[in-house]
């Protein structure tokens, strides 16, 4: 998780460098944008149920920082702006912004739990490199 975590209202606002311009960027039928698992599924589920307001969304997006360049970030958001990508998983929804889709598309989402503490993972088959941790990744 990031540091927009703590931030309820941040959003794609909640950044830490600048993200080139989007190209502009359209979803290829039948492509599925982000993969999310059962356990990922169940985790937001549960974070959103804490929370008390079903209109809330699980927002996903990438900011520029990090130590290999770009970060992922997560927030919950009852905003849907104009070019947000709605993706619909289990009984959640995700929202992504045409910026991040293009450095997301095709990543999984996954959520683990072992001795070292419960995460969100990405599987990104876009980055080139990722860190140690798997928060922030190059392209």
């Amino acid at each position: 998780m990031s540091s927009c975590q703590s931030q309820p209202n941040a959003g794609s606002s909640c950044s830490t460098g600048t993200m080139p311009p989007a190209a502009p960027f359209t979803l290829p039928e039948g492509t599925t944008p982000l993969i999310v698992s059962d356990a990922a599924i169940s985790k937001v589920g549960a974070m959103l149920a804490e929370e008390g307001d079903p209109n809330l969304k699980l927002r996903v997006f990438v900011t520029g920082g990090g130590c290999s360049g770009f970060q992922y970030g997560f927030a919950f958001d009852d905003e849907t702006k104009e070019d947000d990508l709605t993706v619909e998983a289990g009984a959640i929804k995700l929202l992504v912004d045409a910026s991040s889709l293009q450095y997301v598309m095709g990543a999984q989402i996954d959520y683990e739990e072992s001795l070292e503490g419960a995460r969100f993972v990405i599987k990104n088959p876009n980055a080139a490199s990722t860190c140690g941790c798997g928060s922030s990744f190059s392209v």
